[in-house]
């Protein structure tokens, strides 16, 4: 009989049912089930409840979640506990809280077993074999290290390692350098980023990442990048990556006040701005989507990013979003038939002097008016 209303209690913990505060231990715990109100204490019982859990089968009694997997354990006990120990199945010690907090870092099945204290000092255990299922990630999913991902996949930029950009956390991912990827995966060819010293950042690869057309496609801290492919001529990839490196028309200055090739997707990094610009040299070959190409006073012939939606200017005081136009740092449509004619692009921001006055500088303190025969630009102060 005891065993059967530790089992409802268990099965009514994972349900959806109004909370009900429940005698387990020396502090009463809210948790989520229900039991008749005039219980009378009687035979100690013992079982427990988990929380956090991804996917929960009542039937099976078994908690699945992908790795690392932070869960709570809740006791449900039918009368007054004075002492807890937790054993949760993998290498850790044992627990002695109430409710303990249990991160699991490695895939497994694991069987979660508590052994209660009664108040009379009897000992009660409740084990659940094979309670908990982490699982390892699939491609796009977050990692700590290598074994934390399914067959065939690495840690990228893994917990203890400098991985420049500063990625929130790993991500699971495989290598295509020398092969096709598997089906749901793209090919994205980040060597295209020129490191500034001998030593690449491990992201400059070429990666097996998920396709993606929206953010929503991607696991937690990713989003849904425009990549380059990993032959040059084949058309750009959308795929989910992290942040870095920069899309086209994103800043590229370090925190050394550096212009650095390697945090542009494109693997250039122009000097137009205060911060510089991530673009791409289109003399010969076509920009990726969501840019143009124009071809500036000076000869140049580079990508640039219309100002549409949520794109714009705003991060750089040297930037603003302009029409083309006449001048050493204008632009002009280098395809004026396959682009709006009429949008505005991110370029560098016309100014004006009214005097000789320096002080009277339209682009400081980021930068100087430089004034040309076709017209006057903002550009960024030698360092």
């Amino acid at each position: 009989m005891k065993r059967l209303l530790v089992t409802a209690l268990l099965v009514l913990a994972c349900s959806k049912a109004e909370p009900l505060v429940h005698d387990a231990g020396e502090e009463p715990i809210a948790i989520d089930g229900a039991a008749t109100q005039g219980d009378a204490p009687g035979a100690l019982a013992v079982d427990f409840a988990v929380e956090g859990c991804p996917s929960f089968n009542p039937l099976t009694m078994t908690c699945i979640g992908a790795v690392p997997l932070t869960l709570r354990f809740v006791p449900l006990a039918t009368s007054t506990v004075t002492k807890y120990l937790w054993d949760f199945g993998d290498v850790t010690a044992p627990d002695t809280a109430l409710a303990p907090v249990h991160r699991y870092t490695t895939p497994g099945t694991f069987t979660v077993k508590v052994v209660a204290t009664g108040a009379g000092g009897g000992l009660v255990t409740k084990t659940h074999t094979g309670f908990v299922i982490a699982m390892a990630n699939a491609a796009g999913g977050p990692c700590e290290s290598d074994i934390q991902c399914d067959h065939g996949l690495f840690c990228l930029c893994p917990a203890g390692t400098s991985c420049s950009g500063g990625f929130a956390q790993g991500m699971c991912v495989s290598s295509c350098q020398t092969g096709p990827c598997a089906d749901g995966l793209v090919c994205a060819g980040l060597l295209t980023a020129t490191p500034p010293s001998v030593s690449a950042q491990p992201w400059q690869a070429s990666l097996c990442l998920p396709a993606c057309s929206r953010d929503t496609d991607c696991a937690a801290g990713l989003r849904c990048r425009t990549l380059p492919p990993r032959a040059s001529g084949d058309a750009w990839v959308r795929v989910c990556f992290g942040d870095v490196p920069a899309d086209i028309g994103e800043p590229c200055l370090d925190a050394s006040d550096h212009l650095r090739n390697d945090l542009c997707s494109s693997g250039l990094c122009v000097a137009l701005g205060a911060k510089g610009l991530c673009s791409a040299d289109c003399q010969s070959g076509a920009c990726p989507p969501e840019s143009t190409c124009v071809l500036f006073g000076d000869g140049r012939r580079l990508c640039l990013r219309p100002c549409i939606g949520s794109f714009g200017c705003e991060r750089d005081p040297l930037l603003t979003c302009v029409s083309p136009s006449a001048g050493n740092l204008g632009f002009s449509l280098v395809h004026p038939e396959a682009a709006d004619s009429a949008a505005s692009y991110c370029a560098p921001r016309p100014c004006a002097i009214a005097d000789s006055d320096d002080s009277r500088d339209p682009c400081l303190p980021s930068g100087t008016c430089v004034t040309q025969a076709a017209g006057s630009h903002c550009v960024r102060r030698a360092i």
